[in-house]
């Protein structure tokens, strides 16, 4: 049992995630692929808050590690 499952890996899942576990909620995170979603194959992100340039595995790595 969870008090919340997310099926989706992408950048607005992993957020998701994040927020149940901060709020003390068992959280599972369905993700078929990669974790990050499409934004992993992107080379350059920019304007993405907390970050001016990044690569999309980049910021895919540090949001799961997150």
């Amino acid at each position: 049992m969870y008090d919340i499952i997310v099926i989706g890996g992408g950048p607005a899942g992993l957020t998701a995630a994040v927020y149940g576990c901060r709020m003390g909620k068992s959280v599972l995170l369905i993700e078929k692929e990669v974790f990050g979603g499409q934004i992993v194959n992107t080379p350059k992100v920019e304007n993405i808050p907390g970050f001016s340039s990044i690569s999309g595995e980049e910021f895919a790595d540090r949001c799961l590690e997150q």
